[in-house]
């Protein structure tokens, strides 16, 4: 009589979640698709742009002053997977500018314009390098 009991227990607890804990089996599939194939993927780490062979990563510093133009965004990366070749970016569309800001090496910063005002994008390799330096 008792395991009968634990049965209908385990049943009455089962239903509900067979019921409603299961998607239709092509909805997954669906949802997952729509997640991939829209928009820009958000699992980088930070926004970048990849210049003359070298990684800058896009700080929220303005800059006042351009030297000179040193180069545009070739093409917009959207997935992690693609690998990109000359200029690329994961946030700037084709076309971009890119410039070198005076008085620093462009192999250490150079500047992106947005709507009309330049922001400061630094090395990520010497970034990092001088965060190990300080620990």
């Amino acid at each position: 009589m008792r395991w009968g009991s634990i049965h209908k227990f385990m049943l009455v607890l089962m239903i509900p979640l067979l019921l409603f804990g299961c998607e239709p089996r092509g909805q997954a599939a669906e949802n997952q698709a729509k997640t991939v194939t829209s928009g820009v993927s958000h699992s980088w780490a930070y926004e970048f742009v990849h210049w003359n062979g070298i990684s800058y990563r896009v700080t929220d510093i303005q800059v006042p002053q351009m030297e000179r133009e040193v180069g545009r965004v070739e093409s917009l990366i959207t997935e992690e997977y693609i690998v990109g070749q000359g200029v690329y970016s994961n946030r700037f569309s084709e076309g971009t500018k890119l410039y070198s800001i005076p008085g620093i090496d462009s192999d250490d910063a150079i500047a992106v314009e947005v709507n009309g005002g330049y922001y400061k994008m630094i090395n990520t390799v010497k970034e990092r390098a001088e965060q190990k330096n300080r620990q």
